[in-house]
């Protein structure tokens, strides 16, 4: 869509084919919530995961929202724990998922379309099982469906404590997204102000994706979530629960249950400092130096650049910059 005032990036087709048809009906922040949604459809290591958002621009200030898996355990009494002899189950890693619900609060904070309309493409590319019928629940009731007892049932049946595992109903009913200030700072070379989510990054990691959207109302958007292959299985919904939780070690200290988990979010926003106007939204996908490449990207992004600088690494370079002649989608690798 370069040479228009919108503008649609992504590292994965289905996310921006999403995107872009959002992005005609509603603004960029309904079309980075498509775009994670249709890859939460298109694989079934996404829904359960991680996830977190920028969004700025048109009055809107700069937020973040904070879609990270949360440690399970709430209202369960704690486990005596795991010892050093003991096979640890891939149940006891699975936490509480939070992508639905913060996905959902993005689009209520800042979304146009109706989240019916916002999940359109992600109900249509689903596959005919239980994760299209899932989609179909977070459309009709958002993010609640996940802590609908059909919903909730298969999710604690398999990484609840008779399965070895942490998450009760008290998880997914409790299960709240966080949307917060996004940090602000200067780059090093003292012309552009650089916008980031607030809390630290996580391990390192190359299954991260990105998606990116501009409008022609100024809104800014950008999503980092992740594609999980391996896991645990939640055959009736179709979906795979990635391993990110801490389990319970017996002679170490327990992490709360409902503290999120650490996670890489390779992605920023950038104004041109003295102007003031978001311009710029930036990640990197499928790289685990991700989160460092971009601050090392805008640091070296020159005042009177027209382009960013050129990155060499593995993954791929996503994300747009609105100019005078209109917005343009960076080129990915």
């Amino acid at each position: 869509m370069a040479g228009s005032k919108s503008a649609v990036s992504a590292s994965e087709g289905h996310a921006a084919e999403a995107a872009t048809a959002l992005l005609a009906k509603g603004n960029a922040v309904d079309a980075v919530v498509a775009g994670v949604f249709a890859a939460a459809a298109s694989s079934p290591g996404v829904l359960l995961g991680h996830v977190q958002l920028l969004l700025g621009g048109a009055g809107l200030g700069l937020r973040a929202v904070d879609g990270r898996v949360r440690q399970p355990g709430k209202g369960a009494p704690r486990p005596r724990g795991f010892t050093a002899d003991q096979t640890v189950p891939l149940s006891a890693r699975v936490g509480v998922p939070l992508l639905p619900a913060a996905l959902a609060a993005a689009h209520a904070s800042a979304g146009a379309a109706t989240l019916a309309q916002v999940m359109a493409p992600a109900v249509a590319l689903a596959p005919v099982d239980g994760r299209r019928e899932l989609l179909r629940r977070i459309a009709r009731h958002g993010a609640s469906a996940m802590a609908e007892e059909a919903i909730a049932s298969e999710l604690v049946a398999v990484a609840g404590r008779v399965a070895g595992g942490l998450l009760t109903r008290d998880d997914l009913h409790g299960a709240l997204p966080a949307i917060v200030a996004a940090a602000e700072q200067t780059s090093a070379v003292g012309a552009r102000r650089v916008v980031r989510v607030p809390w630290e990054g996580g391990l390192a990691s190359s299954k991260v994706h990105v998606v990116a959207a501009c409008d022609h109302r100024g809104l800014l958007a950008i999503a980092c979530y992740e594609r999980h292959e391996d896991g645990v299985a939640v055959d009736a919904l179709a979906l795979v629960a990635p391993l990110v939780a801490s389990p319970v070690l017996r002679g170490e200290t327990r992490v709360r249950p409902g503290a999120p988990i650490d996670a890489p979010a390779p992605m920023a926003m950038a104004c041109i400092a003295s102007a003031g106007i978001l311009d710029t939204a930036i990640g990197v996908a499928l790289d685990a130096r991700g989160d460092a490449i971009v601050g090392e990207i805008l640091a070296a992004w020159a005042p009177d650049a027209t382009t960013l600088p050129t990155y060499e690494g593995p993954g791929s370079l996503v994300g747009l910059v609105r100019g005078q002649g209109g917005a343009s989608p960076l080129a990915k690798r």
